[in-house]
């Protein structure tokens, strides 16, 4: 225990998109702005966070946000004919990093930000074995293995189920027609969709609030 506070080091937990592999790692980041990732069998100790203490803020002063932070932050993409149907917006809406999205959506990101949401779903189930879901789905419990992420690429790559929706999103930016539409929102009709289009927040709510077996039932 000697040599452990010898040669501790002190920063503050976070997380970031590791630039190697895209994956989400946590870890702290020291006093001069180096990141160390936990694995485990890492040694940590805990501090309470500093009382606030001298003038109080201003409330109207917004802090600028790191450079860090600001890579971290999601954005909401929302396929606009979907925006007025629940069901679909739900579907094929997802959270995008701010920092990859150059103001137009493009296949290969919106594949990655389908995997991210899915991985988000995988973690969300907590009452029911995720084993159990996948089987009365799939029949297919073998793919809950690993972490949620290993989880949710296995079942993007072997249930077909799971990468159709990216199929029809990607076809559907290459050429957004009417055609390809009608394919994306099969077997409703473009006359059926809503015409009263949900706003970002409702639709961020909505997301939030979404399970796997809910998802899994759009498919």
């Amino acid at each position: 225990m000697k040599q452990e506070t010898k040669d501790s080091i002190l920063g503050r937990v976070t997380s970031r998109e590791c630039p190697l592999c895209g994956h989400h790692e946590i870890g702290f980041v020291t006093q001069d702005g180096e990141f160390h990732s936990l694995s485990p069998g890492s040694f940590i100790r805990v501090l309470e966070p500093p009382s606030q203490v001298g003038p109080v803020r201003d409330k109207l002063e917004t802090p600028i946000p790191t450079e860090m932070e600001e890579q971290g932050r999601d954005r909401l993409w929302v396929p606009e004919p979907l925006r007025g149907d629940k069901v679909l917006r739900l579907k094929y809406s997802v959270l995008v990093k701010k920092h990859l999205f150059k103001g137009e959506m493009l296949g290969e990101l919106y594949e990655l930000a389908y995997l991210e949401k899915l991985e988000k779903l995988i973690e969300k189930v907590l009452d029911v074995p995720l084993a159990v879901v996948l089987d009365r789905f799939f029949s297919a419990p073998h793919l809950a293995s690993g972490d949620s992420r290993q989880i949710a690429e296995a079942m993007y790559r072997e249930l077909d189920e799971i990468k159709r929706p990216v199929e029809l999103m990607r076809g559907w930016l290459e050429r957004r027609e009417d055609r390809r539409l009608a394919e994306l929102i099969a077997p409703k009709a473009i006359e059926a969709l809503g015409r009263e289009p949900a706003e970002d927040g409702q639709v961020e709510k909505e997301l939030e609030g979404l399970t796997l077996e809910e998802f899994l039932e759009m498919l």
